[in-house]
């Protein structure tokens, strides 16, 4: 029985570690700077505690210790942890131009 205890706490150990050092692999510690725009991440008051949903932009107003951050949102400054934020970006899906902003730019191409 000691032998089969033994070797399980020693598997369970190796295991373990495998699974840490797997994780590891693609982790990456969060880091967010002055004046950059996020999103937190708020509790649903809707539904039940388990859902929560991306809200923002917000802008962080103060980096703190133990990855903490002042985060404002609506005129309202929040600490949170890094956990809970996320960068911010912005996509653009469409790019009008309109003809008059069009001539400057072939005229400049029909010169070279």
């Amino acid at each position: 029985m000691e032998v089969a205890g033994t070797y399980a706490t020693e598997h369970g150990k190796r295991q373990q570690q495998r699974y840490v050092s797997r994780y590891n692999l693609r982790s990456r510690e969060k880091q967010f700077h002055m004046g950059d725009q996020v999103l937190i991440l708020i509790p649903d008051t809707t539904a039940s505690k388990v859902f929560s949903r991306w809200q923002g932009p917000a802008t962080v107003r103060e980096i703190r210790p133990h990855n903490r951050y002042l985060v404002e949102l609506n005129g309202v400054g929040k600490h949170l942890h890094a956990d809970k934020l996320r960068q911010y970006e912005i996509s653009v899906r469409e790019v009008i131009v309109t003809p008059a902003d069009c001539g400057d730019i072939m005229a400049e191409l029909s010169t070279h």
